[in-house]
């Protein structure tokens, strides 16, 4: 799998696939009684870096279980990498890995599944283990368009448009040749690609450079868009493709789902469902309900931390360590209730709010 190949886990030893064990599986559901205590004492800190969707150093891959950007690993000082500090895990700042998109979740809370789920992966080379940080896709009608995550689908489509259309030349024998007078490669680049209702916008040349200048601009996977809370769940959990790792990844599942519209749904599904590839062959796994998710497992011990633990950096900075009265304080940013309040111990209860 990718994270064995790339990472090298087993330095060359057979790999064991742990899929079917139960032993510390990943997902699992979250609920309102936390069985361990957070061990955190501050947020988590990025550095957004400076790598940009159009370019090279994202990879955009569209795979039979899920959407992936895959960060090149860093090669010198520039470009950097998106990056992430963790106050408990002893790591120091980490590079970010990879991004991965699920459609709908795969964790759930207190048995509810969402829209989707976005796993942002950091590795410690060291360690031989990785970080992921889960936040919740939400598509609740009325939404409004989250302009951060339309760079990511404006991305994928790309290379969706572009499979299609080798598909479309293989099938119709114009390999080489001309379409219209134009070669077919200038077609896929330089006109309007997209042509399902799902993506019917003014997609004029002048719009697609205008996109395609935006893309070209770096991409903050932290951006207010997408980071609404600071708190989270915690657990040690597996991988959840092959060979599901146990014990290898130490997973925080963010506590306020990140906002898309409906429509935006609709287009990641799209692109994940219906893709083919240059071969006209469909490469989706979903299931008869539209699912690319894997079960949740059974749960693992986990925590929850909450401003009972820490208040934000911003917060921390114009109200002190115990926070502001009002939650984040007036003129931050808003502060959002979290999906659940825990009760159970060890957290108090209820979690402040």
């Amino acid at each position: 799998g990718f994270f064995h190949e790339r990472f090298d886990l087993d330095e060359g030893a057979r790999i064991s696939n742990d899929c079917g064990t139960g032993e510390r599986q990943s997902p699992i559901d979250l609920c309102r009684a936390p069985r361990n205590s957070c061990r955190e004492t501050h947020e988590m800190r990025y550095l957004p870096g400076d790598y940009k969707m159009a370019g090279n150093f994202i990879e955009k891959q569209i795979l039979p279980s899920m959407l992936r950007l895959v960060m090149e690993p860093r090669t010198g000082e520039e470009p950097d990498p998106p990056q992430i500090d963790f106050s408990a895990n002893g790591r120091g700042i980490t590079d970010m890995s990879n991004i991965d998109f699920k459609f709908p979740s795969e964790h759930t809370i207190c048995g509810h599944r969402l829209d989707g789920e976005m796993q942002y992966y950091t590795f410690h080379p060291l360690r031989k283990d990785f970080v992921a940080v889960a936040f919740f896709l939400d598509a609740t009608e009325g939404n409004p368009r989250n302009n951060h995550l339309q760079e990511v689908i404006d991305a994928f489509t790309i290379e969706f448009e572009k499979d299609r259309r080798k598909c479309e030349e293989k099938q119709r024998g114009f390999a080489g040749s001309f379409v219209n007078g134009r070669r077919l490669d200038d077609m896929i680049n330089s006109t309007s690609i997209f042509e399902s209702d799902l993506f019917k916008e003014d997609w004029s040349n002048a719009t697609l450079r205008s996109k395609r200048r935006k893309l070209s601009s770096s991409w903050h996977p932290f951006d207010p868009d997408i980071q609404k809370t600071v708190h989270f769940w915690g657990y040690g959990g597996s991988l959840t493709e092959i060979p599901c790792t146990k014990n290898s990844v130490d997973w925080k599942v963010m506590d306020v789902p990140t906002p898309i519209s409906p429509k935006q749904l609709q287009q990641f599904k799209h692109l994940l469902f219906n893709h083919v590839d240059a071969d006209c062959k469909r490469t989706s796994v979903h299931n008869s309900e539209g699912s690319v998710a894997r079960p949740t497992q059974p749960t693992s011990k986990y925590y929850k931390c909450t401003r009972d633990d820490y208040v934000s950096d911003e917060e921390r900075i114009v109200c002190g360590d115990l926070g502001c009265a009002i939650p984040f304080g007036a003129g931050l940013n808003p502060y959002y209730e979290p999906l659940v309040h825990v009760t159970g111990p060890p957290t108090r209860s209820p979690s402040r709010g």
